[in-house]
C-alpha cells in the first residue's frame, strides 16, 4: 500500500496517483484498515470537499468491493442514497461539532468489528462533513476497542487497571485544546485567565473533569488503556504536520467529544459507574441527579472587538427599564442579568432505542466493543434499519428541556483582581415566570440591535427562546437522569458563548448516597467553541446532588415551538449574531470560524 493521503490545509486536497488513477482527495489512512475522509460531495460543494466521483473511483480502485462506508451526517446536513456505494453504507447521524448519544459508540465499534473480521482485505471508511471531529471520534472509538499495536512507551504493565485508566483520563483532559482561531485560546500561549485559574485551584484539587473514584467489585480484566496512543495516532495520520515552532493541532479537538472517548475507555476497562447500562435483571430505574447551580466566572470584555462589546453590553444591560447599570460597571444587587444556560439532550425515544440495541448486541462476556453473535435482529427489527430513514434526524435531534439564569440579589457579583475585573454569575434553575421575565428583556434588546433573523428554525442543535419547556421544582434543582447525556449551552442574551456535554454519573461520587453533592469544574479550554465573548470565560462550576429513586420528575424535552414562533417570531441564533459582530470588525478568519461552528 502506498503512503496514506493526508489533508494538507483547509480547503486543499492531496493528489493521489496510482497508474491511470489521478484524483484529489481529502482522505487519510488511520490504520491500514480504517480510513477517514471528508464528505463525498457533488456540485459546487465538490469544489472544496471531496468530489463524489473521485471518492468512488479511489475506493473501488484501491479496495474493490471490500469497503464499507460509515456516514455520520444527518440527512438535512448532507445526504446521498446508499446506492452510491452499492448499498455498503451505514448511517449513524448526529449534529456537527457535538457529542453523540453515548450508545452510538459501542454500536459503531461493534459493526466495524463485524465487518473487518469478515476478511483481511476489508476496510472501513468513515466520514462526516469535514472528516475530522465526528469521524475521528468514531475511528478512535473503534480503535480503543481493539488490541492495535502499541508503541512500547505507552505500555505500563506494572500498573493496575484502574490506575492506568485514571492516568489516561488525566492526560486526556489535561491536553484538551482551546480554539486556536482566537489569540486568547492559543494552546501554545498562556493567557492571563489561565494564571488566575491556576492560582485558585489548590494543588490538592482534582482535575476539573476527573470523576470521583468509582468503587467496584468487578474483577479486573485486560485493559484497553491506549487512549492517548489512539488519539495521537489519529492526529498524526489526519492532521497537517505543523510548521517549525508550532504545535500539532489535535485530530479530535472538541473537548466534549474527547470526554466521550474518556467515558468509553472506562467502559472498555470495566470501570464504569455501578449499574451503568446494567444487564442484570430486574432492571433498576435510572438514578437521578439534581442539577443545583452553575457558577460562571468571566473576565471583563475589554479584550473583545469594540462592536462586540457594544452588542454584548446592549444585550446584558437593563437600562431600558432603569433597573440596573451595566454589569461591567457597578453591579446592582437587584438585577437578574441576562446570562442564561439552555439545557438539552437527545430525543428520548431515539436514545431509548439506541440503548436497547446496545444491551441486545453486547457480547455475552460483557465486552463492550464486541457484538454478540446473531444479535442483528430484535423481534421484527433489524439493526441495519435503525437510521435507514430520517425518523430521528428530520428535525431537531437535540432538544432543550430546562434553563438556568441569574435569580436573586446576589446572583451577579463583581470583584477587581490584579488580573482584571471578574464577574461571577450564579445561575439557578428558572421557573416559567422567571424565564418569561428574562426572555422579555432579551427580546427588547434584540429589537434595538436588529440582529439577523434565522431563515430556518429547524436546526438540529439550536435551542429556541420559544421552546415549550418546564421546570418541575426550581427550588430543589433540575432533575436529570444520571446515565443520560446533557448539553449546557451558554448565552449572553442571544450571543452564544460556548457549550459542553457531560454524562453526570461519570463525575459523581460512588457508591450513591442521596443528598451527597459533587462540584465539577471546567475551565474555558474544556468548553466547546468558546467563541467571541466566550473567550472571556475563566471557568465554571457545576454543582450536582444525588437524588432518591423517588426524586422529582425529569422534564420532557421540547417537541414544538410556541404559537409566536410558529407565526414567525423566531429567535436570532446566537452564533448568527456573533458572526455579524465579528464580520463588522473585519476579522474574516474569526467570522468563518464562528460560521463553521454554527453549521449543522
Amino acid at each position: 500500500m502506498t503512503d496514506f493521503v493526508r489533508r494538507l490545509v483547509s480547503g486543499d486536497k492531496a493528489r493521489f496517483k496510482d497508474g491511470e488513477l489521478d484524483v484529489e482527495l481529502d482522505l487519510a489512512y488511520i490504520t491500514d484498515r480504517v480510513i477517514v475522509m471528508g464528505y463525498p460531495a457533488t456540485g459546487m460543494e465538490g469544489l472544496y470537499r471531496n468530489k463524489r466521483e473521485h471518492a468512488i473511483k479511489f475506493l473501488e480502485h484501491r479496495h474493490g468491493k471490500s469497503f464499507w462506508v460509515f456516514n455520520f451526517c444527518p440527512l438535512k446536513e448532507n445526504s446521498y442514497p446508499a446506492s452510491v456505494f452499492d448499498g455498503r453504507v451505514s448511517r449513524y447521524p448526529f449534529p456537527d461539532h457535538h457529542a453523540p448519544p453515548l450508545a452510538i459508540l459501542p454500536l459503531i465499534a461493534r459493526e466495524m468489528q463485524v465487518w473487518l473480521d469478515g476478511s483481511p482485505e476489508r476496510v472501513a471508511v468513515l466520514h462526516c462533513k469535514a472528516g475530522k471531529g465526528r469521524s475521528g471520534t468514531m475511528a478512535c472509538s473503534y480503535l480503543l476497542s481493539t488490541q492495535i499495536p502499541q508503541d512500547p512507551s505507552h505500555v505500563h504493565r506494572s500498573k493496575t487497571t484502574i490506575a492506568r485508566a485514571t492516568e489516561q483520563a488525566k492526560l486526556l483532559m489535561n491536553e484538551m485544546p482551546g480554539d486556536p482561531s482566537f489569540p486568547e485560546n492559543d494552546p501554545n500561549k498562556d493567557s492571563p485567565d489561565d494564571d488566575l485559574v491556576k492560582k485558585e485551584l489548590s494543588a490538592e484539587s482534582p482535575l476539573p473533569t476527573e470523576p470521583a473514584k468509582i468503587e467496584s467489585d468487578k474483577p479486573e480484566e485486560a485493559p484497553h488503556d491506549n487512549l492517548n496512543h489512539v488519539l495521537d495516532l489519529h492526529t498524526s495520520r489526519r492532521m497537517r504536520p505543523p510548521s517549525p515552532g508550532k504545535k500539532l493541532k489535535q485530530g479530535v479537538s472538541i473537548p466534549s467529544q474527547r470526554r466521550w472517548l474518556y467515558y468509553w475507555s472506562l467502559l472498555l476497562a470495566h470501570q464504569e459507574p455501578l449499574d451503568f447500562w446494567s444487564l442484570d435483571p430486574p432492571a433498576q430505574p435510572s438514578p437521578k441527579v439534581y442539577l443545583k447551580e452553575i457558577k460562571l466566572r468571566m473576565r471583563e470584555l475589554s479584550g473583545v472587538k469594540s462592536n462586540l462589546v457594544k452588542a454584548a453590553t446592549a444585550l446584558i444591560d437593563r437600562t431600558s427599564r432603569g433597573k440596573a447599570t451595566s454589569m461591567w460597571g457597578n453591579v446592582s444587587s437587584k438585577t437578574h442579568g441576562q446570562v442564561w444556560i439552555s439545557l438539552a439532550r437527545y430525543d428520548d425515544e431515539m436514545v431509548d432505542t439506541l440503548e436497547k440495541w446496545e444491551k441486545h448486541t453486547r457480547d455475552e462476556d460483557g465486552n463492550f466493543g464486541k457484538r454478540k453473535m446473531g444479535s442483528e435482529h430484535m423481534g421484527n427489527d433489524d439493526i441495519s434499519e435503525l437510521f435507514k430513514t430520517d425518523k430521528w434526524d428530520h428535525g431537531k435531534m437535540v432538544r432543550s428541556f430546562a434553563r438556568l439564569g441569574s435569580v436573586g440579589e446576589d446572583a451577579i457579583q463583581a470583584e477587581v483582581t490584579k488580573d482584571g475585573k471578574v464577574i461571577t454569575h450564579l445561575l439557578s434553575p428558572l421557573s416559567n415566570d422567571n424565564w418569561k421575565s428574562i426572555r422579555k428583556d432579551i427580546e427588547a434588546d434584540e429589537d434595538r440591535l436588529t440582529v439577523p433573523k434565522p431563515s430556518d428554525g429547524t436546526l438540529s442543535e439550536e435551542p429556541s427562546l420559544y421552546d415549550v419547556t418546564r421546570i418541575i421544582d426550581p427550588n430543589e434543582g433540575i432533575v436529570l437522569d444520571a446515565n443520560r447525556e446533557v448539553r449546557a449551552k451558554l448565552y449572553i442574551g442571544q450571543v452564544f458563548m460556548g457549550w459542553f456535554w457531560l454524562v453526570p454519573t461519570f463525575h459523581m461520587q460512588h457508591p450513591r448516597s442521596p443528598g451527597s453533592s459533587t462540584t465539577l469544574r471546567l475551565n474555558r479550554k474544556e468548553l466547546d467553541f468558546p467563541l467571541g465573548i466566550g473567550a472571556n470565560i475563566i471557568d465554571l462550576e457545576v454543582t450536582m446532588e444525588w437524588g432518591s429513586e423517588t426524586a422529582g420528575v425529569i422534564a420532557p424535552p421540547a417537541r414544538q415551538t410556541s404559537p409566536d414562533s410558529l407565526a414567525g417570531k423566531g429567535e436570532p441564533t446566537g452564533l448568527a449574531a456573533g458572526v455579524k459582530a465579528i464580520s463588522a470588525a473585519g476579522n474574516i478568519g474569526e467570522a468563518m470560524e464562528a460560521k463553521q461552528a454554527a453549521e449543522d
